[in-house]
């Protein structure tokens, strides 16, 4: 008979922690984003590796807000002039200097907020968005592991870590490495910081969406693309937000 499993347990034991501890900074960033929104700004969202998931949920998704652009290494091929070749490389996201070629092509407006997801927190690409997004003054959300954040030392020559930048660390309770089930024999495995940090967003968007409709009586949110009525509503969505809103690639 198969051992029963440990992580739904662990999940749901992280999922709890995130709902016990971080109900404060979920709604200090929501309001932070919902002023962003209603200025005329969009969500400016970025994360490197996994933590794209949870971007990716924030989004062009189904239900999601429209208002939220999302920044990404691939940027650099799909709107720059790299080739797909030279951002396979795991560790690109170390190399400096990406941060700001990803930030140019985006071109952020003043009023835009960001959203910044990285488990530990600590690599060239991350660190360094963060420092351009408060150079130019954009408010800045951290979601992040707290515990790996303060385990292992920045790799950003600046010795900042993303926390150092936010103006509100949300904590998705993840622990340092991310795995959460020893095996044994230095075998972990069951990450959490996606499901977490998918929590998270999902949360934002719910107080953002309830805020803006509670203050204009309108919200600009897309449908599922399979319903009979997405594709023209979110053309429509897209065109009032123009290249600053980019599609999600299929």
């Amino acid at each position: 008979m198969m051992t029963e499993l440990a992580y739904p347990r662990m999940a749901l034991d992280h999922i709890g922690r995130v709902l016990e501890t971080q109900q404060e900074a979920i709604a200090q960033a929501t309001v932070l984003l919902t002023d962003a929104i209603g200025r005329g700004g969009i969500v400016q969202a970025f994360g490197t590796g996994h933590s794209r998931a949870v971007t990716l949920e924030l989004a062009g998704r189904a239900g999601g807000l429209a208002a939220v652009g999302m920044m990404a290494v691939k940027d650099l091929v799909l709107f720059g002039d790299v080739a797909a070749a030279d951002i396979l490389d795991p560790k690109y996201e170390r190399t400096p200097g990406l941060a700001a070629r990803i930030y140019e092509l985006a071109a952020p407006q003043p009023e835009d907020a960001f959203v910044i997801v990285s488990n530990s927190g600590i690599n060239a690409a991350i660190v360094e968005m963060a420092a351009l997004a408060r150079s130019h003054g954009h408010p800045i959300v951290a979601i992040t592991s707290r515990i790996h954040n303060a385990s292992v030392a920045t790799r950003d020559d600046s010795g900042r870590n993303l926390a150092d930048q936010a103006d509100v660390v949300i904590d998705n309770c993840a622990p340092a490495g991310d795995a959460t089930i020893d095996l044994g024999d230095g075998v972990r495995i069951g990450a959490v910081s996606n499901l977490t940090g998918i929590l998270i967003a999902q949360m934002l968007a719910e107080g953002i969406t309830r805020e803006l409709k509670r203050s204009t009586g309108a919200a600009p949110v897309f449908i599922s693309a399979n319903l009979p009525e997405g594709d023209a509503h979110n053309a429509a969505l897209y065109t009032a937000y123009g290249s600053r809103v980019r599609p999600i690639e299929p």
